[in-house]
């Protein structure tokens, strides 16, 4: 569990804190108007992720958390698809924005999920030691995304789908192939809560 909220960590955080501002300011070549429109839209999306795991609490089963980690690979694949077509900037804004918040909403909803299952799972008296670890590992890979997603962006900024369009197909891939890892998982909660 622990793996997959590192992955999402360092797919988001990569594509996000690099690729955002790059895509708007240089490839877009956008005012910071643009960008701070950007950036508040996606903190509205954290917000709105955050509020919806509260809702889905006791609906969302353990074995749906691979489908919520595809469809944050899914939000990512029309953000370099709007790329690949000539069209108006401020369009291929608009599905660059709108697809970066469905995937913070996405990552919101499943790392909260993540962290829930893991402190579940967790014997209370190692509650402090394995949060500390889980904290320092998504923390620890988050600046990793970036680095390779700075040179991803920087490389490719000329056809900036091949850095976004794979990107979404790995996390999709990844996504579905948890659904047996969340499955088991919840079959092994269900046996320990009989």
């Amino acid at each position: 569990m622990l793996l997959l909220a590192s992955i999402s960590r360092f797919f988001v955080m990569g594509i996000t804190v690099v690729g955002l501002p790059y895509i708007v300011r240089t490839i877009l070549d956008l005012n910071a108007k643009y960008y701070g429109v950007a950036e508040s839209a996606l903190a509205v999306a954290t917000i709105i992720g955050s509020i919806a795991a509260g809702i889905l609490t006791g609906k969302l089963k353990t074995h749906k958390l691979s489908f919520v980690l595809s469809a944050l690979g899914i939000f990512i694949i029309p953000a370099g698809i709007a790329f690949l077509f000539p069209s108006n900037k401020i369009i291929v804004y608009i599905i660059n924005v709108v697809s970066f918040c469905g995937m913070q909403i996405a990552v919101s909803i499943f790392s909260i999920f993540a962290v829930s299952l893991i402190q579940q799972r967790t014997p209370n008296h190692l509650i402090g030691k394995v949060m500390a670890y889980t904290s320092t590992i998504t923390l620890c890979i988050q600046p990793i995304g970036q680095i390779i997603y700075g040179f991803l962006f920087d490389g490719f900024s000329e056809q900036i789908y091949f850095v976004l369009i794979p990107t979404g197909i790995i996390v999709c891939a990844i996504g579905l192939l948890a659904t047996g890892f969340f499955r088991n998982m919840e079959k092994a909660q269900s046996e320990v809560s009989m």
